[in-house]
């Protein structure tokens, strides 16, 4: 049978090359020839804390962006999530309800943003928050309840995503909370207002941006200080949604060395002193497939439609440069110096 190499986890901390044997997609699978991955906080987790690695070799990438190989030529990309097959390799096998198809214009460096960051804002918005969604997308009206929103991390890949879905969703307060130099780019994609994170008036300022203390809040980071923060402008009864896991004892959305704990749930030292009523929400994309409605539609049909209505992927940091092991290496790299602010990290495959 034929075989590939692949850039994955060799052992535990160690980067390395593997081999593999090509599959053969079994009823209701495809293969796809990938062309790009990403790497994210994800894959580093993986790497450094070995954070849900089951054995070794251990393939990264939750995204996959391709043609597919056996049957047709479609242009696709995928959600590459475990425990099923992973995406940073030349080929990988997945499910056709997490398989989106792409338009021809649209390139594949670009379209490997969409999967798992779109697939969370649209999970954590319209299934864990129970926001209505519209009849028909883009929406012609606002929702008859409009709350004030604030998206935590807004700068973030997936609160750019988030931004995106509220505005075609006709949700109009909608305040980001991330860097000023990223305010008028997070207007673009829906903000009515930019709040900056580093603020010392920071309460204040949501507050006053948002007419009132805010009803949901989105939280991209989940830490220990964005929670202090939070608190300080949730509305009681209101709804906190944060993206798994949570970095306790953690000041950085990358943790290095052996700072903090991941931990699949807000502990209560962070969660309690919180306005009455307010409730959590523990995003875990993963599980998305769990809802009967998003496993049959989400990507293979409700995806397709947000791109073609306009929703923008991520801006880019391509690696292609050299050869795969060394864009795995520099892209780590970036990552632990915290030198990604508000683009994917997108790896090209193949030599």
């Amino acid at each position: 049978m034929s075989t590939y190499e692949y850039v994955g986890l060799t052992s535990p901390g160690q980067l390395g090359v593997a081999e593999a044997t090509i599959p053969e997609p079994s009823e209701g699978q495809v293969l796809i020839k990938v062309e790009y991955s990403v790497l994210g906080p994800f894959d580093i987790n993986n790497l450094d804390r070995q954070f849900h690695v089951p054995q070794y070799p251990y393939v990264l990438g939750i995204a996959a962006a391709g043609t597919v190989a056996k049957v047709g030529a479609d242009r696709v990309i995928s959600t590459c999530f475990p425990p099923g097959n992973k995406g940073f390799q030349p080929y990988t096998v997945q499910p056709r309800n997490v398989i989106a198809k792409i338009p021809d214009a649209l390139s594949f460096e670009k379209a490997v943003t969409y999967p798992d960051n779109l697939v969370t804002a649209y999970f954590t918005l319209f299934n864990q928050l129970s926001l209505p969604e519209p009849d028909d997308w883009p929406s012609k009206k606002s929702p008859v309840n409009n709350p004030p929103i604030l998206i935590y991390g807004a700068g973030a890949t997936s609160g750019q995503f988030t931004l995106q879905l509220l505005k075609f969703a006709g949700y109009t307060n909608v305040v980001a909370a991330a860097s000023k130099q990223h305010e008028e780019y997070l207007k673009s994609l829906g903000a009515s207002h930019v709040v900056d994170y580093r603020s010392a008036s920071f309460p204040g300022d949501v507050v006053e941006a948002a007419g009132g203390k805010v009803a949901v809040v989105v939280d991209c980071i989940s830490l220990p200080k964005t929670f202090a923060l939070i608190k300080e402008v949730v509305a009681p009864g209101g709804k906190v949604a944060y993206l798994a896991p949570f970095k306790a004892e953690s000041g950085s959305m990358i943790m290095v060395g052996g700072e903090g704990e991941l931990l699949a749930e807000a502990p209560s030292s962070v969660t309690s002193g919180f306005p009455e009523g307010v409730s959590f929400f523990s995003v875990k994309t993963f599980l998305y497939q769990q809802d009967e409605r998003l496993a049959k539609t989400l990507m293979p049909d409700i995806v397709p439609k947000l791109i073609d209505i306009g929703v923008q992927p991520n801006r880019v940091r391509l690696l292609d440069h050299a050869d795969p092991l060394t864009r795995v290496t520099d892209a780590f790299e970036l990552l632990r110096q915290n030198k990604v602010s508000g683009e994917k990290l997108v790896v090209k495959i193949g030599v």
